[in-house]
Formats: structure tokens, sequence, C-alpha cells
């Protein structure tokens, strides 16, 4: 069974579909059933928060519905006061459609049996709920609790929003963080000329430096700390060469060994096989820049506060 096949079939049971969360939802005498899809984990999900008198009672009638449905049903338990049945979906869209109906259709009746009482998903009271999305999530929840996740969220949400960039700041960060690290690349450089790692050195401490001091980077301010990397690499790396090249020169007795490295240096450019190596390693320290840029943004991604829909009911 498709998303959308899914999606009109829990239409016909009396379900409605939240597309966001990927889950249908009902509300039957209080309780507020939700049945999530998830086609990633090849199966359907059913949960509700409930509290019960009869706990072995509550069990082995989960136990045995399991037991009769073994071909489907993966798990079915009662745990953390919730009931939580999750089915196997199959290659036959007619089966499924079946057993997600006598899911339904067992559920009922144990709402009937007033062996459970409902409650509200985050504190675990006999409470009347709404349906809110938090984030992803569909949860019942009460007033009272759903006026405290509210509080949280603005909190939180401000303290994010507060967080914004500065890019002047950034910018000097960048490129004391660049010159930073093509400092110690140039003083590397004399004692270890194959060293090669010039552009991780100068384009990663150029990232984290705009981080630091303009609280906050964006896709467009990394790459304007990478172009202020290679500007700066580029530089450090013809500096290195020409310090290395006048100790040489020196060491030889000659000249003013500074201009003469220069000389030699530059007439070296035209060789395409002598700029390669410094082709490479720009392209090494963007794709690791690249790669913690996208940690980064990852990590700002999940501390987002999650934000709190209205009661869709």
């Amino acid at each position: 069974m498709t998303e959308s096949e899914f999606h009109e079939f829990m239409i016909t049971v009396g379900y409605r579909y939240e597309s966001k969360s990927k889950s249908a939802f009902n509300s039957f005498e209080g309780f507020k059933t939700i049945i999530e899809f998830n086609q990633k984990d090849n199966r359907y999900s059913l949960r509700v928060k409930a509290g019960t008198d009869d706990l072995s009672l509550l069990k082995q009638k989960l136990k045995n519905y399991s037991d009769s449905h073994k071909n489907h049903v993966m798990k079915a338990k009662y745990a953390d006061k919730y009931i939580k049945i999750n089915i196997r979906m199959t290659i036959d869209s007619e089966i499924d459609k079946n057993e997600l109906k006598q899911l339904v259709h067992f559920m009922t009746e144990m709402f009937k049996s007033g062996m459970l009482v409902p409650l509200c998903s985050v504190c675990a009271r006999n409470r009347k709920t709404g349906l809110y999305i938090v984030g992803k999530e569909l949860l019942a929840v009460c007033d009272k609790c759903l006026a405290r996740k509210q509080r949280q969220y603005e909190i939180r949400r401000n303290k994010f929003v507060m967080k914004k960039q500065n890019m002047p700041l950034g910018l000097l960060g960048a490129v004391f963080g660049a010159v930073l690290g093509a400092s110690v690349y140039i003083l590397l450089y004399q004692f270890m000329p194959t060293f090669g790692m010039g552009g991780v050195m100068v384009i990663i401490p150029s990232f984290i430096g705009f981080v630091i001091t303009g609280r906050r980077a964006t896709v467009q301010s990394a790459i304007i700390c990478a172009v202020v990397s290679w500007l700066i690499y580029i530089l450090a790396e013809y500096a290195a060469i020409v310090a290395n090249m006048a100790v040489l020169i020196e060491r030889e007795g000659g000249g003013i060994a500074v201009s003469e490295a220069m000389e030699v240096i530059n007439a070296s450019f035209s060789d395409t096989s002598y700029l390669l190596p410094i082709v490479n390693e720009i392209i090494f320290g963007t794709v690791l820049m690249a790669i913690v840029g996208g940690i980064y943004f990852l990590k700002r991604s999940l501390t987002r506060p999650f934000k709190i829909s209205k009661n869709i009911l």
C-alpha cells in the first residue's frame, strides 16, 4: 500500500489524514488514536495513550490479538501507558486494508469495554486532550501541558532567533582564522615541504573563525569564507615556497635570497604541473569545509525549537 492509498483508506474507516506527520487520527470517547504510515520500515503503527486498572487483562487481550494476527502483527504491547501495535505491510494492498480495518475495529471494542482511560501524552493524566503537531510528531496533549510546551517553545525560539548573524565581525573572524592557519602552514612548510594540508589548515580555521565572531553561519557566508580562504591560501602557498627556496639559495651562497627565490617561483607558474598540487589542496580543503559546514547546519537544524500546531481535531 502506498501513502496515497493509506490516506484514502483511512478516510473510509473514519480517520482523518495529516500529511505533515504522515499519520491518520481519530477521536473516540476521549481516546486519540493515531495510526502512522512508515514506508521506510515497511509497517503501520497504531498508538494511543491510555491507562488501565486491569493490566494483566489488557496485556492478555493484546497478546490474543497478536497471536490471532501473527502473520501481520510485528508487535502489540502496553508500555509507558501507551498501547502500541505495529503491523507489517504486505505487497497486497487489499490485505493491508483488511488488516488495518480489523485493527480499528479491535481498538474501538477496547475503548467500549471500559477497561481503558484516555490520558494526556505528556503528563499521563486523565484530562481532556486535543491533537497537536509538535515538530512532525502527532500528540494528544491537555491544556495545561500545551500551555507549558508553548512557553518552552517561545523561550527556545527567542534564543534561537536572537542569535543573528553579524556579517562584518564574521568576515573579520574568517580572515583572522585564515591568516592564523596560513601562518602555521608557512612555518610547518619549512620543515615539511610535502606537508600537503595547506588548504585544510586555512579553510577550516576561516569557517570556524566566522562562526565564533559572526555568531552563526549561513550558506552564503560559508561561500564567502571559502573565497577568502582560497585567496589567503594562495598567498600562503606562495610565501611558504618563496621562504623555503630562499633558505636553499642562502645555503648555496646566493645573493639576495628572497628576490632570487621570487624570480624562480614566478618563472615556474607557467608550468601547469606546478600549479596542480595547489588546486588539489584548495579542492580538498573546500570539500572538508563543506563536510564541517554540513555538520554545523545539521546540528543547527536539530536544535531549532519544534513548532506546535493548532488543535487539528
